[in-house]
């Protein structure tokens, strides 16, 4: 029962990220006006604004104007409501909170940088004080330094390499931080891991990108999202 109780306020905060990710990079208040829909601003009233329970009973249609509900909704949800359930049965405390909310935030990052290729200082600011009860309580705090300064290092050499060669800034500014951040968060091996894989992910959604829109000169990838992923999967990789 404690699972299913866990996974219901998982759906709970992941309905209050989607009004995150939806308003925070349209530079909107998150606590007002009410949650509505974006199409004929009609409000939600609450009974018709519960997780996951509104879009299936509503059959993932506006109530009013009938035009279909974003996938990303319900599964913001879901996927919310799962990192929960993956935290009570890892974690516990300081760690517990420090795991389910920056994990919840990378997420936030990812859908984000995805839809729009920013990453708001507003989220990695919350991504880092998140990280504080994961540091403060470490057994080895240092270890948590040394992985911003690999992730700094990395960025420092790769900033200069590219600078050389092209006279071209090679990452956005929320990207190096996001990177910085992720060092403290994973350690030092782990950062270098989680950066080689986004890359890989990168190149291969790059490729299928070419295969399906063709060549296109300045393409955006949104590195945060492949970051937040692999930061993510290494993490859970050590739980194993």
């Amino acid at each position: 029962m404690l699972n299913l109780y866990c996974f219901i306020l998982g759906t709970i905060f992941g309905s209050f990220l989607n009004v995150v990710i939806y308003r925070v990079p349209k530079k909107k208040s998150i606590i007002s006006p009410r949650s509505h829909c974006p199409n004929c601003k009609n409000i939600i009233p609450f009974y018709r604004n519960i997780p996951l329970v509104s879009f299936i009973i509503q059959k993932g249609k506006c109530n009013n104007c009938k035009i279909s509900i974003s996938l990303i909704y319900p599964l913001t949800e879901i996927i919310i409501g799962l990192i929960f359930l993956i935290g009570i049965y890892n974690f516990k405390g300081a760690e517990l909170i420090s795991f389910i909310l920056v994990s919840s935030l990378l997420y936030v990052v990812s859908v984000i940088d995805y839809k729009y290729f920013i990453i708001p200082l507003e989220i990695s600011f919350f991504i880092l004080l998140s990280l504080l009860p994961n540091i403060i309580f470490s057994i080895n705090p240092l270890f948590h330094f040394y992985g911003f300064i690999v992730g700094l290092g990395y960025l420092l050499f790769i900033y200069i390499i590219t600078w050389i060669i092209t006279r071209k800034e090679p990452l956005g500014l929320g990207d190096l931080q996001l990177i910085c951040l992720l060092g403290l968060w994973l350690g030092p091996l782990k950062i270098l891991i989680t950066i080689f894989l986004s890359a890989c992910i990168g190149i291969l959604y790059w490729i299928l990108l070419y295969f399906l829109k063709g060549h296109e000169k300045n393409r955006k990838l949104p590195l945060g999202t492949f970051l937040s992923f692999s930061a993510f999967i290494v993490y859970l990789i050590q739980l194993i």
